[in-house]
């Protein structure tokens, strides 16, 4: 098992062609705190600053909600961190080893379980082994889905992005996902930052095993121990872990203007 430690920064700028009165936001936008991962220190700002509240949600998250009421045309959301990744080793098993976590098996919003079922169960037939069939599973899902920007949006159903063949990490990550469940094994969507060179937030998921959650990066075909990611947040689809959701009150629109984030190993 290898244990890094990180400093990570996260920054996002949102600019406003009339003034804004009143800003209210919740952010997932450091570190998850658990599982494999131990928050060494965190801070969360915003420009203008705000009124800050923190809490846990029910999947564990680090939720900060920001609510800024001095009137602005900009907006800054800073966050830095620094963090303890434990990467934990795969241990494989034979078919079946089904762990239940009905939290992470159900369909949601986005994923449809049923719709993904008759393809789970060509994929699972003939699979002799855990790690064999998650192999599968990648792979068939970069055979059928291609990445490309601004096909697909936040709303996007994984089935629909399926059928259209087209997607970003987050479509990639939850096809991935409702096919794994309609196998019976338990899934959980990922947001956060790669450890090597990131440019913005990253998509992955995770699957149960009976040794405990273990990662996979079906976009950039990773596995297990190659994937010494930060973790944000979990969830059961992309509404669960979404790193800002806000509004505003204002004449005009807003836009994020700029992201930057930064991994350092220390």
């Amino acid at each position: 098992m290898d244990i890094v430690n990180y400093e990570v920064f996260y920054e996002a700028r949102y600019e406003y062609e009339d003034v804004v009165t009143t800003n209210d936001n919740t952010l997932k936008v450091v570190p998850y705190d658990g599982d494999n991962q131990v928050v060494i220190e965190e801070k969360v700002e915003t420009e203008p600053a705000g009124y800050v509240t923190k809490y846990r949600d029910i999947l564990g998250n680090s939720v900060y909600r920001v609510k800024i009421i001095e009137p602005h045309y900009s907006m800054v959301i800073r966050s830095t961190s620094k963090v303890r990744v434990k990467v934990l080793d795969f241990i494989d098993c034979e078919l079946p080893c089904i762990v239940h976590e009905p939290m992470f098996t159900d369909s949601t919003k986005l994923i449809n379980v049923e719709y993904f079922k008759p393809i789970a169960d060509k994929i699972y037939n003939g699979s002799k082994t855990l790690d064999e069939v998650l192999h599968k599973v990648v792979s068939f899902v970069n055979g059928k889905v291609k990445y490309r920007e601004g096909v697909t949006n936040v709303d996007t159903p994984a089935h629909k992005s399926f059928e259209i063949g087209l997607g970003v990490c987050q479509d990639i990550a939850q096809i991935t996902i409702g096919i794994l469940r309609a196998m019976g094994f338990p899934a959980r969507y990922v947001m956060g930052v790669v450890h090597d060179n990131p440019r913005t937030t990253h998509a992955w998921i995770e699957v149960k095993t009976p040794n405990g959650w273990v990662p996979i990066d079906p976009t950039r075909k990773r596995f297990y121990s190659e994937i010494k990611y930060i973790k944000f947040a979990i969830g059961r689809d992309y509404y669960d872990a979404s790193p800002i959701v806000g509004t505003f009150v204002s004449k005009g629109r807003g836009w994020l203007k700029k992201l930057t984030v930064g991994v350092k190993r220390v």
